[in-house]
């Protein structure tokens, strides 16, 4: 396997593979790790096992009941590790692709088969760049490209809309927004970790809500803070100011 893939979830990854290879031997065309596995930054207490499946063809009604128990098969032999992912056809790799109508995607143990696809800029980009291949061609020589200028527009977009909605109700301090002013200012993307890892000068007055945010990522220590209202104030001024600041930037 992989030398990417973390040795923790290589024997979930195995038993899939192998389920597969039994049951439905010519259904899966290639299956793809992406998220945090591909980008190095696996966290076994919040990480799930983020994929993007290529089906060789359309799966019939008996077809997906088989994959389904499949994944019923995983979860109860590997509690711990979750699989989260859609399955595609090749035509509809790519995040300039038109809305797919009809989907299987599995998450939170539940295997859907009649939801809508929107592709999604980043999987793209994480695919394209990072993806470790379990089965199938290497990411990299996916025929499709990520534009990085679509791509920011759409995270503007979602910082001004979803993100702006947690300065309203910042009942949990999150680093994804951090995570996002890092691909405005490197033309990159990171992991949540990494992010907020980085020096950031910029940002020495949030120093203090950052490194809270990180001690609850890793689940360890006492908070900084005495009280959460405190907590919650200084999380509101960060995130205005950061989407301000990614606004700035995107202008």
């Amino acid at each position: 396997m992989n030398y990417r893939i973390p040795e923790l979830i290589q024997p979930s990854l195995e038993n899939y593979t192998s389920l597969i290879n039994q049951h439905l031997p010519d259904l899966l065309g290639a299956f793809y790790l992406e998220g945090s596995i591909a980008l190095g930054e696996f966290n076994p207490r919040f990480s799930d096992i983020d994929f993007v499946a290529v089906l060789s063809r359309p799966a019939d009604l008996q077809e997906l009941e088989r994959l389904r128990q499949i994944h019923r098969d995983i979860e109860k032999a590997f509690l711990r590790w979750k699989l989260s992912g859609s399955y595609l056809q090749w035509n509809d790799l790519g995040p300039d692709k038109k809305t797919v109508d009809r989907l299987s995607h599995y998450h939170d143990g539940v295997l859907r088969s009649d939801g809508r696809f929107e592709p999604d800029s980043v999987t793209g980009w994480i695919l394209k760049n990072h993806g470790i291949s379990v089965i199938g061609p290497e990411s990299c020589d996916l025929a499709f490209t990520v534009d990085w200028n679509v791509l920011i527009a759409r995270m503007h977009d979602n910082l001004n809309r979803y993100w702006a909605g947690w300065t309203k109700r910042p009942g949990r301090i999150l680093l994804g927004v951090l995570r996002r002013f890092y691909s405005f200012r490197e033309n990159t993307i990171t992991t949540k970790v990494r992010a907020g890892n980085m020096p950031w000068t910029t940002f020495r007055l949030a120093g203090r809500l950052i490194r809270e945010a990180m001690r609850i990522r890793a689940g360890k220590g006492k908070s900084v803070y005495r009280s959460r209202v405190a907590r919650a104030v200084e999380a509101v001024h960060f995130l205005n100011y950061i989407i301000q600041s990614c606004n700035a930037r995107f202008s």
